[in-house]
C-alpha cells in the first residue's frame, strides 16, 4: 500500500489559517494556529525522563511512536499544571524547517477562535516577557487570546539546551 498525500481545498486551507484552537493554562486563554496542530488527545499516562528540565513534563506512547509532552504552565513561567479531567494533549508540529513535534499538556480545551479580520494585536506591555516571546499576537475579544508561535515555544532556552546536551539530543 502506497502512502497519499492528501491535500486540503483551498477553502478548508483558509479556513484553517484564518482559526485558531484555544486551550487554557491556568486562568488565561492562549491559542496555537490550526495549522500547526496535529491533534488533541485526552491525559495518558507520562513517564517522567530522568534529569530533564521542569518544562518536559514526559513521554508518552502516541500509537507506537514516543511522545515528548511539554508542561506548558512551566514553559509560561507557572507552575507544573495538576492533571484534572479537563486535562489535554495538544499535539502540535513546527511548520517548516525542522519540523519538531510534541505534545503540549494544558488544563482543558477552550473551543476554536475566528482571527479578527483586521489580524492579531500586539501583545499588552503588562504580559510578562517570557510569555511575550512566545505570543505572535493576542485576539482581544473577550476572553482575550494569546496566540503562541510553535516555533518560540521549543525555542525556549530551557529546552533549547536540553536539546544540545548529550542527555536530550545530538547537538548539531
Amino acid at each position: 500500500m502506497t502512502d497519499a498525500i492528501v491535500e486540503r481545498p483551498p477553502a478548508q486551507d483558509r479556513a484553517a489559517r484564518d482559526r485558531v484552537i484555544s486551550v487554557r493554562v491556568g486562568a488565561a486563554v492562549y491559542g496555537f494556529a490550526m495549522d500547526d496542530v496535529q491533534e488533541v488527545i485526552g491525559l495518558r499516562p507520562l513517564t517522567r525522563v530522568f534529569l530533564a528540565p521542569p518544562a518536559i513534563a514526559g513521554v508518552t506512547n502516541l500509537r507506537g511512536e514516543v511522545l515528548v509532552v511539554l508542561g506548558l504552565s512551566v514553559i509560561l513561567g507557572g507552575t507544573p499544571s495538576e492533571p484534572a479531567p479537563d486535562s489535554r494533549i495538544v499535539v502540535v508540529r513546527e511548520p517548516g524547517g525542522k519540523k519538531r513535534r510534541a505534545g503540549l499538556l494544558v488544563d482543558a480545551l477552550d473551543g476554536l477562535r475566528d482571527l479578527p479580520e483586521s489580524g492579531l494585536e500586539d501583545p499588552p506591555s503588562t504580559l510578562a516577557e517570557a510569555v511575550s516571546s512566545l505570543v505572535s499576537g493576542v485576539i482581544s475579544a473577550s476572553p482575550p487570546c494569546a496566540v503562541l508561535d510553535v516555533s518560540r515555544v521549543f525555542d525556549t532556552p530551557e529546552l533549547a539546551a536540553f536539546a544540545q546536551s548529550p542527555l536530550g539530543g545530538t547537538g548539531d
